[in-house]
């Protein structure tokens, strides 16, 4: 039977629950976490995010891809771009340290559905790459996000945890539009 794993799993992980053989660091409360079971977590994570991503952009009508509930706040587009592509910056704030690659010209994807998943998908192909390819070693190395310190594994569940919550604001963009939201894919 396969078991999905989701970012509960993972927080039981982060609270204390031991996960496995390959040990490779020693948390304060002295309990060992697996890194490589902490990578495989994530991806499942970023990919069921970028599922969701995708199937709220195929849901909302092409008249909705610009509409926003008031003129304070993101329109539907920016908020995907928002939930999607700024996983980018957490990584590379986090972890790479590196220059913020592009995912195409905004003013085409914010304004073409085809050209929003391509950007959606390719941000999630990058984060995702470098979560792959980051020996383990410097998975639990200290660094620094947003003045906090946390260990660069934890970048990537903040990450995830900031693409949740981003993406919770649109169930009321498609329910003001009356459509059903897409299904949470993470159960």
């Amino acid at each position: 039977m396969r078991i999905r794993l989701s970012v509960v799993t993972l927080c039981a992980l982060i609270i204390g629950a031991s996960v496995g053989k390959a040990e490779a660091r020693q948390a304060a409360s002295g309990v060992t976490i697996d890194v490589e079971s902490i990578r495989t977590l994530l991806l499942s994570g970023f990919e069921n995010n970028r599922l969701m991503d995708v199937d709220f952009v195929r849901a909302i009508p092409d008249s909705a891809l610009r509409w926003a509930p008031d003129d304070v706040v993101r329109d539907f587009a920016e908020q995907i771009e928002h939930t999607a592509l700024d996983n980018v910056m957490f990584v590379v704030m986090g972890v790479t340290d590196g220059e913020r690659p592009s995912f195409g010209d905004p003013d085409n994807y914010l304004n073409d559905k085809e050209a929003l998943v391509e950007a959606v998908n390719a941000a999630y192909d990058w984060v995702m790459e470098s979560l792959r390819t980051i020996p383990a070693e410097e998975l639990v190395m200290e660094t620094e996000l947003f003045g906090q310190q946390m260990v660069k594994w934890r970048v990537y569940l903040q990450a995830l945890e900031h693409a949740y919550w981003t993406r919770g604001q649109l169930v009321s963009y498609c329910r003001a539009h009356g459509i059903a939201p897409p299904r949470y894919r993470a159960f």
